[in-house]
C-alpha cells in the first residue's frame, strides 16, 4: 500500500475513506447520512517522513494520533469504538475529622 493511494477498507467496514488530495483523507462513518455532520469521524494527512498524523474529530476515539499506514488507523479506530467505556471511579468515601459526629 502506498501513502498516496490508500486501499478501500473492507466491503464491511462501516468507514469510508475519502481522498482530500495525493498526501490527505477523511475518514467517514459509512451509515450516516451525508447531511449528518456526526458522519465525518477523521482528518488524515501524510507527513514529509511518510507517517499519518490523524486529527480525531469525535468521541470515543483512538488516543494515538500518528501512525505509519491507513490499515493501523483503522484498526485503531475500530478497537476505539468496540472497546467498551471504562467504568467510572468510585466516589471517595466521606472523609470524617477527628473528634467529628457523623450525625
Amino acid at each position: 500500500m502506498t501513502m498516496t493511494n490508500p486501499e478501500a477498507p473492507k466491503p464491511a467496514s462501516v468507514w469510508e475513506v475519502l481522498p482530500l488530495g495525493r498526501s490527505a483523507w477523511r475518514i467517514c462513518e459509512r451509515v450516516r447520512a451525508e447531511s449528518d455532520v456526526s458522519r465525518l469521524v477523521a482528518y488524515i494527512d501524510s507527513t514529509a517522513t511518510g507517517s499519518l498524523d490523524v486529527l480525531w474529530l469525535r468521541s470515543p476515539c483512538p488516543t494515538r494520533t500518528r501512525y505509519r499506514n491507513l490499515d493501523e488507523v483503522l484498526a485503531d479506530l475500530d478497537a476505539a469504538i468496540i472497546a467498551p467505556a471504562p467504568a467510572p471511579a468510585p466516589a471517595p468515601p466521606h472523609a470524617v475529622r477527628p473528634g467529628a459526629s457523623n450525625g
